[in-house]
């Protein structure tokens, strides 16, 4: 078996430099190729914020019932309280508290099956966020100029569902800014 050492330090090297140049062009390929624009990617934002919502009610519904089939199974003392409680109202507490984790937990199990449909755009979705999440970061307001008649507008960016709407949140954050510095302007330029 030939080796990359065995064809000597010249050999070896370039054929090394040249395997590694081609991965690296063929990586950039890839990243290019599938790398979204602004509306495909508020697009796709919003898709997956609705599979998020949708798995969201399911969930509730699996949660509700398994807390259901758990705390129906258990033997119910009427003479006994549980912390001063009857325990039929404890099980149905605990019942409705496992539908709420399940409603809770729900948005993170439609991330996934959104994921799963969408692999071949999930790198580049999560490179895009990432470069919008920067955006949000370097052009939101200081928290500092908040007061109560002068909220903080959408600090996260989470409205953002369109350029429209994010030139309409730079807007708002501008007079946010402006508002709080009496109009005399930024103290970040």
């Amino acid at each position: 078996m030939l080796g990359l050492t065995s064809l000597g330090p010249l050999g070896g090297g370039r054929l090394h430099k040249s395997l590694t140049k081609t991965m690296f062009t063929r990586r950039l390929q890839t990243t290019s190729d599938t790398s979204l624009n602004w509306e495909e990617f508020f697009t796709l934002r919003k898709q997956r914020r609705l599979w998020e919502r949708l798995a969201a009610l399911p969930c509730a519904m699996l949660g509700l019932g398994a807390g259901a089939a758990v705390f129906a199974s258990l033997p119910v003392n009427p003479q006994q309280t549980f912390m001063g409680f009857d325990p039929l109202i404890v099980f149905g507490g605990s019942t409705l508290f496992c539908g709420v984790l399940g409603f809770v937990g729900g948005p993170s199990v439609g991330r996934i099956w959104y994921r799963m449909g969408n692999r071949k755009l999930a790198a580049s979705l999560d490179l895009k966020e990432v470069e919008f999440f920067k955006h949000v970061k370097n052009n939101r307001s200081d928290p500092v100029f908040s007061s109560a008649s002068n909220p903080l507008p959408d600090f996260y960016g989470e409205k953002i569902n369109s350029l429209s709407a994010y030139r309409k949140w730079l807007r708002k954050q501008r007079e946010h800014e402006r508002k709080g510095t009496f109009n005399l302007g930024s103290k970040k330029k």
